[in-house]
């Protein structure tokens, strides 16, 4: 659960914390300025939680609060992660993102240089070097090249390293 903090626009009036949409609603509309206008434009700012990074990436505004509620907060956390990539590195806004969670493409949880390692063991092309000059397969030059020619992209989210391709 997160807790976040709204922040009003009109300085004579105090912000409030809350952790659920509901909470939003019933505190922002008691909310009256100095002129005794009701106040309506906040600044949403992160304060307590584990999803500070995706709160980022999917640039949480007073206008996107109940879907971060309603269907971001509660995700399972690969859709989380893949959210976050495409967020951040896509460049896709929040709903696009959403709308393509598990349509193509797949991110997993390892470093470059381990998927390089994988890829070549798993697809047998390690096997077909002789046996003598198998120790001079350079795993970390092949991992740079794949990145660096865009087949997968190596990024880290909530403290964990992830490979994504195929977007």
């Amino acid at each position: 659960m997160s807790e976040l903090f709204a922040n009003p626009y009109d300085t004579s009036v105090q912000g409030f914390y809350f952790s659920s949409y509901e909470g939003y609603e019933t505190k922002s509309s008691q909310l009256i300025n100095d002129c005794g206008y009701p106040v309506e434009e906040f600044e949403i700012e992160f304060i307590d939680g584990d999803l500070c990074q995706l709160f980022s990436a999917c640039d949480i505004t007073q206008c996107t609060l109940k879907k971060w509620f309603d269907e971001i907060e509660n995700l399972p956390e690969p859709d989380q992660t893949e959210l976050f990539y495409r967020c951040e590195n896509l460049n896709q806004n929040t709903q696009e993102a959403l709308d393509s969670i598990n349509s193509d493409g797949f991110i997993q949880q390892c470093s470059l240089s381990d998927y390089a390692y994988e890829s070549v063991n798993e697809s047998g092309v390690i096997d077909s070097i002789p046996e003598p000059f198998k120790s001079y397969f350079n795993y970390e030059a092949y991992a740079r090249d794949l990145e660096l020619n865009g087949y997968v992209i190596e990024f880290t989210y909530d403290t964990s390293t992830y490979i994504a391709s195929g977007f």
